[in-house]
């Protein structure tokens, strides 16, 4: 069914009924109680159930019969003349997100249970309606904050509850189903998970975890389904029967999540701690030797290509002390040994294009700690963060590889390049205060002459600053620790060590004096005006070079609705512009 513009654009009406034999009985005297498309909501004061059905007196009644169920005393129906089958599955997911950031209920919903996600048309219109939905029922005080603020928080954006789609989920299972079947025969085994920025490899892996954990203690609870909806559940339903055959035999698998960068490792435990109805913990969010303390079954590690070596490393004693202790060559051993050394079977998202520093390790050390195990490779494919898609992420590379070769468009996607870098970067903050997270980042052309200082206010005060441009001065951020969350980081400008991993509404990125482009040299870069000596210690001008593109790459995919560009240097905002549109 498609809907017309008036439909769409109208509330939906949300009618209550006791959860009760009674309530059911009214439901079936309702016009679309039967054979019509419907979001339901069971609760009591604290916890409730969401969920879709096309016959609300027929799931109605199975609830009823469900021992799950009997806390919850009303339920709450959604009718609405535009919905279908896709809609209402897709506003199901959505409110279930929102509620689980939202810390309003706690859930029933265990992660997983619903069907993946897929596109369908007028989609955009319905997600609206989910949002109307939500005003709603703030109205009705079963939610508290508004959609908008929700969905610009870390807690919906790596919400374990996000549904995946249907190449997210394959290759989930893949992966998991490899992981227990490793641990059956008692083999050391991997799974690398790869794909470009963008492409939810993070969702993914917390998506696993939860499912991994929720798996250990609890079935799936099938008698709410239709046979439909438990034959496309199958695969989930034989890989928790599987994890609970060998928690049986062998006791609770031990699990742990190595985030190498601790801008965003906060962030993780913070996600972790708050989702504890998805059988999350803060606990189980560790750094890279945080392995040591435990002997893990299962070790997942986000961004492992941020992983180090024995190089340009703040504290190398405590390296040493890990290598020792597991009997590993401190001079060729990398954090990744280490880990492999402590776990039985580990989960590791890689993209060798996301490393921008001398101590990360290389590809061939990352090869290297493969050996000996057994090894399942997936790749993510389709872009999930920006709204230029895969398109422009691709784009991107082929300009800073310089192998593009005219200009293109992005439909939906705002893509720009200015030639007044302080009015991209007073745009950028009246942008923060109209939509949130959305900050200006550049490259490491310019000395932190603030370190130390806490207040963009003081440091200017002092007469401070570290980037000028055009007369205008700046400072760079403040805090390396959840650096994109932190009021205030819109009036600094970030770098990479602050960005990656992060999702923004939208970046604006500073080229730094230290890369140019000529005609005869293409990109150039300049040591001597590049100031991260961690970044530029003991590396040659080929891997510097790299290391730099690499960083501007990664910060100009960040943007979930637009990228702004500014270049210092004339050489590279006139190559530039040869495949940007001008602002």
């Amino acid at each position: 069914m498609n809907a017309d513009s008036s439909v769409l654009t109208r509330t939906p009406n949300i009618e209550s009924f006791q959860f009760s034999p009674l309530g059911l009985e009214q439901v079936k005297q309702h016009q679309k109680g039967k054979d019509w498309p419907v979001v339901y909501l069971i609760h009591n004061a604290s916890e409730l159930y969401v969920g879709e059905t096309t016959s609300a007196c027929g799931r109605f009644n199975q609830h009823l019969a469900n021992p799950e169920r009997d806390k919850l005393d009303v339920i709450e129906i959604v009718f609405d003349e535009a919905f279908n089958k896709s809609a209402v599955l897709d506003i199901e997911q959505t409110l279930i997100k929102l509620f689980a950031a939202d810390h309003s209920m706690t859930l029933q919903n265990r992660n997983g249970g619903q069907s993946s996600s897929h596109n369908y048309y007028q989609r955009s219109a319905y997600q609206h309606k989910a949002d109307l939905i939500w005003g709603e029922l703030i109205k009705k005080h079963l939610a508290n904050k508004p959609a908008a603020v929700i969905r610009n928080t870390n807690l919906f954006k790596y919400s374990p509850y996000t549904i995946l789609t249907q190449e997210q989920e394959e290759i989930s299972i893949r992966i998991l189903t490899h992981m227990v079947d490793c641990l059956m025969a008692g083999v050391e085994g991997s799974a690398v998970v790869s794909g470009t920025a963008g492409t939810g490899k993070s969702i993914v892996v917390i998506n696993m975890i939860s499912c991994l954990a929720l798996s250990m203690s609890t079935l799936y609870d099938v008698q709410d389904m239709t046979p439909e909806e438990r034959s496309e559940l199958e695969p989930r339903i034989e890989l928790a029967n599987k994890i609970q055959d060998y928690v049986r035999s062998h006791g609770q698998l031990r699990i742990g999540f190595v985030v190498p960068m601790t801008s965003i490792r906060k962030t993780f435990h913070s996600v972790f701690s708050d989702s504890k109805s998805a059988g999350l913990k803060g606990g189980m969010v560790i750094g890279p030797q945080g392995v040591l303390k435990k002997d893990y079954d299962v070790v997942f590690v986000d961004e492992s290509h941020r992983l180090s070596q024995r190089k340009s490393l703040t504290s190398y004693g405590s390296f040493d002390k890990a290598c020792a202790k597991l009997g590993l060559d401190k001079f060729s051993a990398t954090q990744l040994d280490i880990i492999q050394r402590c776990s039985k079977y580990s989960i590791l998202v890689y993209d060798k294009n996301q490393t921008v520093k001398s101590s990360d390790l290389t590809d061939v050390q990352f090869e290297r700690s493969l050996e000996l195990r057994k090894i399942i490779r997936q790749e993510l494919k389709s872009q999930m963060r920006c709204m230029g898609g895969g398109f422009f992420t691709d784009y991107v590379d082929s300009i800073l590889a310089t192998t593009a070769l005219e200009k293109k468009s992005i439909p939906g996607y705002d893509f720009k390049i200015w030639d007044d870098p302080n009015a991209m970067i007073r745009t950028i903050r009246q942008m923060d205060a109209d939509m949130s997270l959305c900050r200006v980042v550049a490259g490491y052309g310019w000395k932190w002459k603030t370190k130390g200082v806490t207040s963009v206010e003081d440091a200017l005060a002092k007469g401070l600053f570290d980037i000028e441009l055009k007369g205008e001065r700046y400072v760079w951020n403040m805090s390396n620790s959840e650096w994109i969350l932190r009021q205030g980081s819109v009036n600094e400008i970030g770098c990479i060590h602050t960005t990656q991993g992060y999702d923004l509404n939208y970046v604006a990125v500073v080229f730094g004096p230290e890369i140019d482009y000529s005609e005869k040299e293409g990109i150039t870069v300049n040591r001597k005006k590049f100031f991260d000596n961690k970044v530029k210690s003991g590396v040659s001008d080929d891997v510097l070079k790299s290391f730099i593109i690499n960083s501007y790459a990664v910060m100009m995919k960040r943007g979930i609705k637009g990228c702004y560009v500014y270049a210092y240097n004339n050489g590279l905002r006139d190559y530039l512009k040869k495949f940007i549109d001008s602002k």
